[in-house]
């Protein structure tokens, strides 16, 4: 699998904290604002996708992994699911397999 950015959802000080970084900016998706580092493989959003679960929601229900917080792996897939984008086509077979298992 390539991986090719790293997605993370900030809110209050961290949010704070990204926009002391570099100028925020509007996502591919038009929802929110997206602050994009190294050359764009860390972008970081003040939410989600729109559908997506809010902020705070999204970080209190994290799974830890490691002591790192994550996305649900549910709920990445309702996302790439309703984005329908040609690009998770592989991601979305590769999630449903893991999840049904």
């Amino acid at each position: 699998m390539d991986i090719r950015d790293l997605d993370v959802v900030a809110r209050g000080v961290a949010w704070k904290f990204v926009l002391d970084l570099a100028d925020p900016m509007i996502p591919p998706s038009g929802y929110g604002h997206m602050v994009a580092l190294f050359d764009g493989t860390i972008e970081i959003f003040d939410r989600w996708l729109p559908g997506s679960k809010e902020p705070d929601e999204l970080i209190e229900k994290a799974e830890i992994i490691d002591g790192i917080p994550f996305c649900p792996l549910r709920e990445v897939l309702d996302w790439k699911l309703r984005s329908a984008r040609h690009k998770d086509r592989t991601d979305i077979r590769i999630l449903e397999k893991h999840l049904r298992s």
